[in-house]
């Protein structure tokens, strides 16, 4: 059985999209956030009072959502963060649907696009039922396990503490949502290098690393704060696929970058100190 389509949410913010379709790929219409489209909510009569809010059967969803698609779908439950929603299946051979468990409480709206788009691969549809996802950031945000500490991070250098910065850029710029570890990285080999890769972020142990090569006198504080902050934006605004592309910095997270107050400031410095940085 082929997959129609999974909507990922590969870390625990935004929501992208791996297209690979029966009925058509998934269009990767561009959404502002926190907004739904709705001028499909508009098109669609009330649903059925099975698919209200208070109505949280499984078995009634998924008569419902055979009735609408005219073809037996199977209905799975998960809390699986990494795909918010997949399906696989056609109206010949039936569905089979996995849905995250935030979608028991979605709007009549939502439930309506999901059908719109597994009948029609609807480009409507799908802006409608993403946009969804992004609205419950809030909410899987508090689901995610508590971090485990790491004995080995090491956060204080000679001239910065960085867990002092991450903690006052978590709670001014990002409402204390990220959460994740950060540390120097390990003292680099001393030979000739071309170029420097300030900070990373693993997305597995949702750790930060700050290259300690900016643990000098002569950094000024920004810079290092603006290499956490975009580091700490990784964690929410996650590598994103378009158009067969991945996206590292999608355009999302280019716009966010520059919330923060020294960003091109930061960015000019690095260039004009460069090889100094370079040296060691």
């Amino acid at each position: 059985m082929r997959p129609v389509a999974d909507i990922l949410l590969p870390s625990e913010v935004f929501a992208t999209v791996k297209p690979c379709s029966v009925v058509g790929m998934l269009r990767d219409a561009p959404l502002s956030y926190g907004a739904t489209p709705v001028s499909f909510l508009l098109q669609e009569p009330p649903v059925h009072s099975l698919i209200t809010t208070d109505a949280v059967d499984q078995g009634n969803r998924q008569a419902w959502l055979s009735a609408q698609l005219v073809a037996h779908v199977t209905l799975i439950w998960t809390d699986n963060r990494s795909s918010m929603l997949s399906a696989r299946g056609n109206a010949a051979t039936g569905y089979q649907v996995r849905l995250h468990q935030i979608f028991c409480q979605a709007p009549e709206g939502v439930w309506r696009a999901l059908v719109a788009y597994l009948r029609y691969a609807d480009a409507s549809a799908s802006q409608t039922v993403r946009a969804y996802i992004r609205q419950q950031q809030p909410l899987l945000a508090s689901l995610q396990p508590p971090l485990q500490r790491t004995s080995a991070l090491q956060p204080r250098g000679c001239y910065f503490d960085l867990g002092a910065i991450y903690h006052d850029l978590n709670h001014n710029y990002f409402v204390n949502r990220v959460q994740a570890h950060i540390t120097w990285s390990r003292r680099p080999p001393q030979r000739q290098r071309t170029s420097i890769r300030f900070g990373s972020y693993q997305e597995r142990d949702r750790l930060i690393r700050i290259h300690r090569l900016l643990d000098q006198s002569f950094v000024p504080r920004y810079v290092v704060e603006n290499v956490v902050f975009h580091e700490m934006l990784h964690q929410l605004i996650p590598r994103q696929y378009m158009n067969g592309r991945c996206y590292v910095h999608p355009p999302e997270f280019r716009r966010q970058e520059r919330r923060f107050p020294y960003h091109q400031q930061a960015e000019q410095w690095q260039r004009q100190h460069l090889a100094r940085l370079l040296r060691g």
